[in-house]
């Protein structure tokens, strides 16, 4: 297997996990209810209310179809703008995104000479975030044109290795009720399951990449968690996933910062943490995040070990397909597609 690049680069299926919000609703719908809701914007308008969630990680979702991008900052939305997309021919890739780099004044190097204010890069093949004109539909040449002023205070508050979302469909994550997470204990009556049998090769290796940002991969047909940091294998242990003849659940968390008081976590010792919840699947009847919970267990020394080193704004992505070469990507740094 070929030698990952210094941040996580997968390829995984277009689904993403929904989660146990407490209507369980499903979410992402193509014409989501919560952003029905919300105020027509006409192009060059954009609403920035920061005061609702003061702190946490960002999370950036652009709608190609809605021609507005959504900021939320610890789950809660702080900000919505108009946009304009890649003009046919020059679509914007869909996907999970990281920020790669942040120029407050960009001149861009594909097209000679032309601005780029507030630039935050989402691949190094020239697809960003940038002030631009907002014609009130899709025209650039495949980055995410902004409003100059919204554009500056984005610029405030993202880091690089920020969370962006390029979807077709409208979209609003989820927080539950009960943290949406995988890394929660799944407590059943004695003997209403197997023992869980961890069969496979278990790795620790933090030295590898001794900081940056962790991000963490599921494989249902592996068995197993991988654990990267800045893109560098770190950690992989086997997992027990009960078998109920159905594929897991592909999907993506992030991490929220605090902790959820009443739950245990799977990690002995470690509270339990809320995570936000994102789904491209509109079709799906089924409840992925309960369906998780109730097949997965992880050894209780890997999981406080993958406990530790996980912070707010760490993604968790889940996949059916095998963790190998043929699912990940070159080296354009695109979480997932």
């Amino acid at each position: 297997m070929k030698s990952l690049p210094r941040r996580l680069i997968l390829i995984l299926p277009v689904l993403l996990l929904a989660s146990t919000a407490p209507s369980q609703a499903e979410l992402f719908k193509r014409k989501n209810k919560d952003a029905a809701r919300q105020e027509p914007l006409a192009p060059g308008q954009y609403e920035w209310h920061p005061e609702r969630a003061p702190e946490g990680p960002i999370l950036m979702v652009v709608s190609i179809d809605d021609q507005i991008a959504y900021v939320y900052r610890n789950g809660v939305q702080i900000a919505r703008s108009t946009v304009s997309t890649g003009a046919p021919g020059h679509d914007t890739p869909t996907g999970v995104f990281t920020i790669l780099e942040k120029h407050k004044d960009h001149e861009s190097n594909i097209y000679k000479g032309a601005k780029m204010p507030n630039m935050q890069r989402l691949t190094w093949s020239g697809i960003c975030m940038h002030a631009g004109q907002l014609p009130g539909y899709p025209a650039s040449h495949g980055c995410v044109r902004l409003p100059l002023e919204f554009s500056e205070r984005l610029f405030t508050v993202t880091d690089k290795g920020g969370t962006v979302v390029v979807t077709k469909k409208g979209a609003v994550p989820a927080k539950s009720d009960k943290p949406a997470s995988v890394l929660l204990a799944t407590k059943l009556e004695e003997g209403s399951q197997p023992t869980p049998a961890f069969v496979g090769k278990t790795i620790w290796t933090p030295e590898r990449s001794p900081s940056g940002p962790v991000n963490l991969v599921l494989s249902g047909k592996d068995s197993t968690m991988y654990v990267y940091r800045n893109g560098i294998l770190i950690g992989q242990s086997p997992v027990y996933l009960r078998d109920t003849g159905e594929p897991l659940p592909s999907g993506v968390f992030l991490l929220l910062e605090g902790t959820e008081q009443g739950i245990r976590g799977l990690a002995s010792g470690r509270a339990a943490r809320p995570w936000t919840t994102l789904s491209l699947d509109e079709n799906s009847s089924r409840h992925p995040v309960e369906d998780l919970r109730a097949r997965l267990e992880i050894p209780d020394d890997f999981a406080r070990k993958v406990y530790d080193v996980t912070q707010a704004g760490t993604i968790l992505l889940t996949t059916p397909e095998t963790n190998s070469e043929e699912h990940r990507s070159d080296t354009n740094f695109t979480i997932l597609n």
